[in-house]
């Protein structure tokens, strides 16, 4: 989007486009042009304008405040003097004066914009053209950013009467700026970065502004401001600073000699236009001068593209979040999918047991305690978790061991009849015959009692134990794991132990030092 500036001097409206830290001219035109039919061939629609004023018909009414402390109590009494002092105008401010203490301060300048049916009308056309309007500063605004703020050059002539008074900040010495601009020379006085007075001086013909008037119209603002009491005996000589379109010396020599001018540079400067509109970025709301009402197109357009950009952003969280919850769906009926097949499964399974056992007691009463037995069975038995919790155990006295594939098994339910206890499976339980490597173990007793669960697993030692220390490594292991009710059995041990067979390896290859382990839970 397009930002502008259109300035409206006094005899002529220029307009520019902004870009950065640059100003680019685009056109100009007098006082007679019809503004709706220049706004329209000049700007595109839509786009943004800030308004310049650079008029002679400006107030500046210097006001005197009592020490106030709070700042919306002291603001409240600028707006009732604002009010009192300019009430036809619609164009007008009140500027605090920094008062360069702790002190709150209590100078006040109330300015006041003049040509306000003009100005109604340049902004009636920007407003038909459909073009936002951020806002009306005067150029002085402006001028009062690109001051800059040194020490006194040379010392004063006259020495004050009187105790010394307390030094004042450099950045807040008054400071008068003149500016040459295509409405006149423009004479701006400047506390800080706040501008107190402003003045316009026109020149007529070409070639008029010259060094000459520009030090008399200089002499006849300080002579001014000094009867006003905008300046003191402290203030002189009045730090000067000067923007013209011409670099004279012999112009610099004559002014410096001046006695009431303290004139720190002389700038040359073709276009001030063109230097001061880029400022537009961080000049002060408090010397805004365009009404609330007056801007409701543009803070319209600003609360809809808040809204915008505030809307795409609740859609963009909906749609992670409705994301996020049809993830958790879609997991959720699956797993409720699974539960009804698997319930679909029991329900036939059973709905057969009853088939078989319709019409015969015998079967239905085996069917009972068939029930009976495999609660009685799953409700005495350990299960999986407890055989870890005890693997856990013992593998805390023995650091450094890696457990690997470990797999667990129960054994076959048995049906139990009427009268007779249930048979145990004697084929479940670990392996009691062990590879020949592990010969010179003591072969295990044969549980007598059935077995209730089986944990068998893979453990890795640590590469760094020689073959004596793995073995005992090893034996440790077993000891700690034959605790509790549960036996361990050794299905293949980590060192070789074979007569027969010849131990080799290869220097500078560490082997794997594995074991393959199972437990056994045998019953109270």
């Amino acid at each position: 989007m397009l930002d502008f500036a259109l300035v409206i001097a006094q005899q002529s409206v220029h307009l520019y486009r902004l870009s950065g830290a640059r100003a680019e001219p685009v056109a100009a035109a007098g006082v007679d042009v019809d503004p709706v039919a220049w706004v329209a061939a000049h700007m595109p629609a839509r786009g943004n304008c800030s308004l310049v004023s650079d008029i002679m018909d400006e107030a500046y009414i210097r006001n005197v405040l009592p020490p106030i402390w709070l700042a919306g109590t002291r603001q409240q009494l600028m707006q009732r003097r604002l009010l009192q002092q300019l009430r036809d105008n619609p164009y007008r401010a009140a500027v605090l004066v920094p008062s360069g203490s702790l002190r709150p301060p209590t100078r006040v300048s109330l300015i006041g914009m003049g040509q306000s049916e003009r100005i109604a009308q340049w902004l009636a056309a920007l407003t038909a053209h459909h073009i936002r309007v951020k806002g009306l500063w005067p150029l002085s605004a402006l001028i009062a950013l690109e001051v800059r703020q040194k020490l006194p050059r040379r010392a004063r002539s006259e020495p004050l009467q009187g105790p010394p008074a307390p030094p004042e900040p450099a950045s807040l010495r008054p400071t008068l700026a003149l500016v040459a601009t295509p409405a006149g020379l423009r004479q701006v006085l400047v506390r800080g970065k706040t501008p107190l007075f402003s003045r316009l001086a026109l020149s007529v013909g070409e070639g008029s502004l010259s060094a000459a008037f520009v030090l008399a119209e200089a002499r006849r603002t300080v002579q001014y401001l000094i009867s006003q009491e905008w300046l003191g005996s402290a203030d002189q000589p009045v730090a000067t600073q000067m923007w013209l379109p011409f670099d004279d010396e012999q112009a610099l020599a004559e002014v410096g000699a001046d006695p009431a001018l303290d004139v720190q540079f002389i700038e040359g400067v073709t276009d001030a236009y063109a230097r001061l509109l880029p400022r537009l970025k961080s000049a002060s709301a408090q010397l805004q001068f365009l009404p609330d009402e007056s801007r409701k197109q543009w803070r319209a357009a600003q609360i809809s593209a808040v809204a915008k950009y505030g809307g795409i952003t609740a859609l963009a969280l909906a749609v992670l979040w409705s994301a996020d919850l049809l993830w958790l769906s879609w997991g959720k009926r699956n797993l409720a999918q699974e539960q009804v097949a698997r319930a679909a499964v029991i329900n036939q399974q059973a709905s057969q047991e009853v088939l078989r056992a319709k019409g015969d007691l015998s079967q239905a009463g085996l069917a009972v305690a068939s029930v009976q037995a495999w609660r009685q069975t799953l409700a005495s038995q350990p299960d999986q978790f407890a055989g870890l919790q005890h693997l856990s155990g013992a593998l805390r006295a023995a650091p450094g061991v890696e457990v690997q594939k470990i797999s667990w098994a129960l054994p076959r339910l048995q049906v139990q009849t009427s009268g007779s206890p249930p048979a145990a499976d004697q084929s479940f339980g670990c392996p009691k015959v062990v590879d020949a490597a592990a010969a010179a173990t003591p072969p295990a007793v044969e549980p007598v009692k059935p077995a209730l669960a089986i944990l068998s697993f893979t453990a890795a030692l640590p590469l760094t134990l020689t073959q004596r220390q793995a073995l005992q490594f090893q034996d440790a292991l077993l000891a700690g794991l034959s605790t509790g009710g549960w036996s361990a059995f050794l299905l293949k041990s980590t060192v070789t132990l074979d007569p027969v067979q010849v131990q080799a390896g290869t220097l500078g290859e560490v082997s794997a030092r594995t074991l393959d382990l199972c437990l056994e839970k045998v019953a109270p």
